[in-house]
């Protein structure tokens, strides 16, 4: 065999080769990484990455490889279209998104008319409950965690809540104090901000409390719930604070130093949590000198769900993988997670209190 013969001869076999790997099943992820919610995405993107990573090492789906395909939606119309629209363009069968509420709102119809899934991982807004549609989600929903808020304020007796809602992400925050005036026989009463607009809100903040509230509810993210436990204490409110998971990151502690001791955070993760599937998360991602949190093991948690549903899905289409989705049970990375006939998430959900070293002790279940 000559030399010109032996290598028509191995880009034969090299091409054979490449031909006998099945082709990889495409996944998106879209969120927005600028400005300073921007470590969120980043986050959510290595938890997705680092489960993607795992179900290849064990033979993929069906032996397909799995890929994200990573997009950074810059938290605009215009960007989220973009981004979707790219992804969807490469022929992806789901995409994991968006960074909050309002950003997936804008997502949804992009997405779900063009007969492609959408998985809300960050997304509680009720607006988007009991639709049979091309959506699921893994985090909680408004309209249990509203109702399971206020029992809880019944059962220990506080009757007066100021609620702070930021109107930069309304779509969750001015949905969840929505559904808490639903409950008679208890005031919420709301001070609003607006973050994105008003650089001033810490300084406004203080006039919340000449209402003298029993309890003020600060339906605020994680840097601003700090900041204004930081100005609430140093005007003498004396009111107990309490959070939702928005807020829910070791910036609390960061940027709110001891002010933020004592606060209460209404959430569906327990970072001491003793689930064995959550504390083996935390050594993978510790093992991967990663800092575990809420945002990377939504991540993680987003794509093994979409990995499961895949094996289960006579084909890796988005509408085969939403039914074999909703009407589901599963083991959940966080928690046990069950999704219903819509692909709605519930799960259980906890009160917290931020102590010192960074802890966040479990003090009840939310009933």
């Amino acid at each position: 065999m000559n030399r010109k013969s032996k290598i028509l001869f191995l880009c034969i076999v090299f091409y054979l080769l490449l031909g006998c790997q099945k082709a990889p099943i495409l996944i998106g992820f879209s969120m927005n990484f600028s400005g300073p919610g921007g470590n969120m995405a980043v986050y959510m993107r290595d938890g997705a990455l680092l489960a993607v990573e795992e179900i290849n090492q064990n033979g993929g789906i069906r032996g397909h490889p799995l890929n994200l395909l990573v997009r950074n939606d810059k938290g605009s119309h215009q960007g989220i279209e973009k981004a979707d629209l790219d992804l969807i363009r490469h022929g992806v069968v789901a995409i994991i998104g968006h960074r909050n509420s309002h950003d997936t709102l804008l997502a949804y119809p992009i997405v779900t008319r063009r007969g492609v899934l959408l998985l809300g991982a960050a997304c509680a807004s009720s607006r988007l409950t009991g639709i049979d549609d091309l959506f699921i989600r893994t985090t909680f929903i408004n309209d249990n965690l509203g109702s399971k808020i206020a029992g809880y304020f019944k059962r220990k007796g506080i009757t007066k809540i100021l609620c702070i809602v930021d109107r930069s992400n309304e779509a969750f925050t001015l949905d969840l104090f929505q559904k808490l005036q639903d409950h008679p026989g208890l005031t919420f009463y709301p001070f609003f901000i607006n973050t994105k607009i008003d650089s001033t809100y810490p300084e406004t903040a203080k006039l919340a409390i000449m209402s003298s509230p029993q309890a003020i509810l600060l339906i605020t993210g994680p840097a601003v719930t700090a900041f204004l436990a930081q100005k609430l204490k140093s005007s003498g409110c004396t009111a107990e604070l309490f959070a939702t998971t928005w807020a829910q990151t070791q910036d609390l502690y960061q940027y709110g130093g001891t002010s933020v001791l004592g606060m209460k955070i209404f959430t569906f993760v327990r970072p001491q949590s003793t689930y064995l599937p959550f504390r083996a998360f935390i050594k993978k991602v510790k093992k991967m000198k990663l800092t575990p949190n809420i945002r990377n093991a939504l991540g993680y948690e987003a794509v093994k769900l979409i990995g499961k549903g895949l094996k289960k899905a006579k084909r890796p289409t988005s509408k085969a993988l939403k039914n074999v989705l909703v009407n589901g049970n599963f083991e959940g990375v966080i928690s046990p997670l069950k999704l219903d006939k819509f692909g709605d998430p519930h799960r259980p959900l906890w009160v917290l209190e931020l102590r010192t070293g960074g802890k966040m002790a479990t003090v009840e279940a939310l009933k």
